[in-house]
């Protein structure tokens, strides 16, 4: 499987970390927004969910499955900060992770349990064929193996604004 190699208008290469964000909201309608924390190189995912019956009850859960995972892979986590902000009828759900100790599969795993965990969850409906899913998943792994080590000069956040990826400076 070949690198994604993604390209700024003028031909500029866009550094990993950035294809990372992109890669991330791409194969996960789910999540609203994405940052990269240079630093505490550390991403940050978004949701956003209807209703205000979602609680501590929900923040544990999320806390306690990650805490498990990690065990079974036998890694620590140096971050991992779950925070719920209830604004009206909307919760906003923002998980924090470091990059050291994060892999494609508890991406996955996060985007699954909020997804789980709550009912009315807020997402782009769009379809995303299965190969690009695969594809999507092998990139986020590639990129979050070689990004484990390597700060970005900057911070980054990448949202969805009606079925397109936006990526800003942070």
């Amino acid at each position: 499987m070949g690198r994604l190699n993604l390209h700024y208008k003028d031909g500029g290469s866009v550094p990993d970390g950035v294809g990372l964000l992109i890669s991330i909201l791409v194969r996960y309608p789910e999540v609203c927004s994405v940052r990269y924390l240079q630093s505490e190189h550390g991403l940050t995912f978004r949701f956003m969910i209807y209703g205000t019956d979602q609680g501590e009850k929900f923040v544990h859960s999320l806390r306690e499955a990650l805490v498990v995972y990690h065990g079974l892979e036998g890694q620590d986590m140096r971050i991992c900060e779950i925070q719920l902000k209830q604004e009206e009828a909307l919760a906003l759900i923002t998980v924090t992770r470091d990059v050291e100790s994060m892999d494609q599969r508890e991406v996955g795993l996060i985007v699954d349990l909020v997804k789980d965990l709550s009912h009315q969850l807020i997402y782009d409906d769009t379809e995303v064929p299965e190969e690009e899913q695969t594809f999507q998943e092998e990139v986020i792994g590639q990129i979050l193996q070689s990004f484990r080590d390597c700060r970005l000069d900057k911070g980054f956040i990448a949202i969805r604004e009606e079925g397109r990826v936006l990526v800003y400076n942070s």
